[in-house]
């Protein structure tokens, strides 16, 4: 599954679709972008089959409040937590973020790289579960929209990537 974004250069405000342009996901940050205490509110796509009404509807999935000096704080569902205490980092460089899947038990790790980042099952596997694509601009090559790709097997568990794919590609982007 691949989730294309609309916004490349900002995460936290962005709309998430499907190769057909349709909104699976949304982002929202408001307020000014050198505020502090900023809050970002991801909603997902409630399905609607009335004729009537084909506009997109929204429920709330998840909150991050982001925090410069203390942890932020994730809201997901009846777990409201410090990401620090749900998203360790780990390694010597710090460029690793371990988590539990809430309803899936297994580990993930999530590696901050210069240009992207990429998730794997944490264990010995290292068995790879999604990876997130920079946009292209096609200079050298097609062009290509970001996106953030969710390899077979792991579709069940799309919202808890995403949700902590917006929160490390956010960190990744402060150290580029």
């Amino acid at each position: 599954m691949t989730i294309y974004l609309t916004n490349h250069a900002n995460v936290r405000n962005t709309k998430f679709c499907n190769d057909e342009g349709q909104v699976l996901y949304a982002s929202q940050t408001p307020g000014p972008i050198l505020s502090s205490n900023r809050v970002t509110t991801v909603s997902k796509v409630v399905p609607n089959n009335s004729p009537d009404d084909m506009s997109d509807h929204f429920t709330e999935l998840a909150v991050i409040e982001w925090h410069p000096i203390a942890s932020s704080v994730l809201k997901y569902g009846d777990l409201e937590i410090q990401m620090n205490d749900f998203m360790p980092s780990i390694g010597f460089s710090r460029r690793c973020r371990v988590f539990t899947a809430p309803g899936d038990g297994r580990s993930f790790k999530w590696k901050l790289g210069k240009w992207s980042c990429a998730l794997t099952v944490n264990d010995d596997s290292k068995t790879a579960v999604a990876q997130g694509h920079r946009n292209k601009l096609g200079i050298i090559g097609k062009p290509r929209p970001a996106r953030l790709e969710i390899f077979s097997g792991f579709g069940h568990l799309t919202d808890i990537i995403l949700i902590t794919y917006i929160f490390v590609e956010k960190l990744r982007k402060q150290k580029e």
